[in-house]
């Protein structure tokens, strides 16, 4: 069981959507939904042959607590400093609206 102590890391949840470009079209851009605490742990690293080169990857679970407010979902990133994180799989513990515990990967394009 997580405690509130145990959330030294600040994170910021990014949503991808659409912007304009000023010219009457758009653009792609990251943007922030909300910022938590957490703890990031690492789970298990692999080298990955892709496009001709190798790349290091490295897979992490994080917990935050919960919100009503923003439910993270695959198609957002999380942000630690510098470091991003793609998200690949959300669980909310136990069913019991109390912690948030998210599966995801650094040192990859999405």
């Amino acid at each position: 069981m997580k405690k509130c102590g145990d959330l030294r890391c600040r994170i910021v949840l990014q949503e991808e959507r659409q912007t304009s470009d000023g010219a009457g079209g758009y653009v792609l851009a990251w943007e922030p939904v909300a910022e938590a605490w957490a703890s990031i742990a690492p789970l298990k690293g692999r080298d990955v042959y892709a496009a001709n080169h190798l790349e290091g990857r490295v897979s992490h679970k994080i917990i935050t607590p919960w919100r009503s407010d923003v439910t993270p979902t695959t198609a957002m990133r999380l942000l630690y400093g510098t470091r991003v994180f793609n998200i690949h799989a959300v669980l909310n513990e136990g069913e019991r609206n109390v912690w948030f515990v998210l599966f995801v990967e650094e040192g990859c394009a999405v």
